[in-house]
Formats: structure tokens, sequence, C-alpha cells
């Protein structure tokens, strides 16, 4: 995670739902080599209104010249936009139109990440699926959600990305070996311990998106 350098006076925050979206992009922005961006999570969509309203109180919070705000669309991505935006007039900061797309006021430049991007509904999970579809690892996910849904209760669909995600990462992530062979290692890991272990490929054009949102942060 990229912390701003030593006195500095213009910051750059980037707020995230929750544990794992902060591991995510922490390691992407490593990736990415992108310097300056603090990451800090809202621990919640429920609660980023009151974590707002805490931030703009603190003394500090002047210091902050560019504002970004990630999380899921969930069931509805304009709902999702709709929640933010309404947290952001309550504490009079500047209310983007679209996501992505950033509103600029009193030396405060604010933008939206609504996850998937370009979708009406997903979450984190949903990108990082999109990033190994086609794959052997792949087919061996869905032969395996096609089992489930002949069970009963069936996955619930809301369900369904996590459960996918879940069964990818459970027999662990391939790493090349000092002979040139491959294996499987640290089975289970959640998703921004991937991020952090090196799983996922950021030069996939799933993550393009997210990437370029945090460039232009």
């Amino acid at each position: 995670m990229s912390l701003p350098t030593q006195g500095s006076t213009q910051r750059r925050l980037l707020l995230v739902e929750g544990n794992d979206d902060l591991r995510f992009f922490g390691a992407m922005s490593e990736h990415l080599a992108i310097s300056g961006i603090e990451i800090s999570s809202y621990h919640g969509k429920d609660k980023l209104r009151n974590d707002l309203s805490d931030r703009v109180r603190n003394p500090d919070f002047p210091t902050v010249s560019s504002l970004g705000i990630v999380r899921d669309a969930d069931e509805s991505s304009q709902s999702a936009f709709d929640s933010i935006i309404g947290s952001l007039r309550r504490v009079g900061l500047p209310t983007p139109d679209a996501p992505v797309v950033p509103k600029e006021s009193d030396g405060l430049r604010v933008s939206v990440l609504i996850i998937p991007p370009n979708e009406t509904r997903g979450e984190l999970e949903n990108v990082c699926l999109s990033s190994i579809e086609g794959t052997l690892d792949w087919q061996c996910v869905e032969s395996y959600l096609d089992c489930l849904s002949m069970s009963e209760p069936p996955v619930q669909e809301n369900n369904k990305a996590k459960v996918r995600l879940h069964s990818y990462l459970a027999a662990g992530p391939i790493h090349a070996t000092d002979d040139g062979n491959i294996s499987r290692r640290r089975p289970a890991l959640r998703l921004g311990e991937a991020a952090e272990a090196g799983v996922w490929d950021w030069t996939s054009p799933a993550f393009e998106q997210l990437s370029n949102f945090l460039r232009d942060l």
C-alpha cells in the first residue's frame, strides 16, 4: 500500500468497501508502480456515510486533493452509485454525475468506481473470474457448480460468483518452481490474499478499467 511522500501536502485517498478490497487494490497499485495513494476501508457499504462524516471533520482532510470511492454493484449498479452520491452530498463533498467521471470543487476531486464497470450487477469477484475464463481451472469450477445445481437447495444466484472464486482458489495458486516445473501452494486463499500472492494476471483486460481508475486518481 502506498503512502504519501514525507512533506506532501496533497493527498490522494482511495476508499474501498472491505479488507479484501483493500488488499486487492494495494497489490494492484504496487504492481502498477503507482505511488502516493492512501488506501483505506470504510468497512461495509452501510458505513460509508459515517466514515465520510468522520473524515471531513478530521483537521487533515483539507490536504486531500483527490478522493476515490469504490463499491460493488451488488444487485444494482445504479442503486450503488446513488447510495454513494447520497453519502457525498450529506457531508457536502463534490458529487460526480456518473461513475469514473470525476467532479471537482474547492480543490477536491472526487471520483466513483462501481464494480464490475459497465455492468448492472455484480462484485469484485466477477472481475477476477473474468480474468480466468476459458482456462482449464475455470472449466473445472464450472463443472463443480453444475454438480451443485443438482443439489437441494441449489446455490443462490447472488452467491455464485463467490462460490466460483473460492472454488478456484481452493486448490492453491499455480507457481513455478526452481526446476522449471509448476506446483500449487497455499490453498484456500481469500481474494485479497490471492492478489498479494500474484494469482491474478494484472495484464488481463478484465482489470483494465480498475487499473485506469487508479492511474487517474
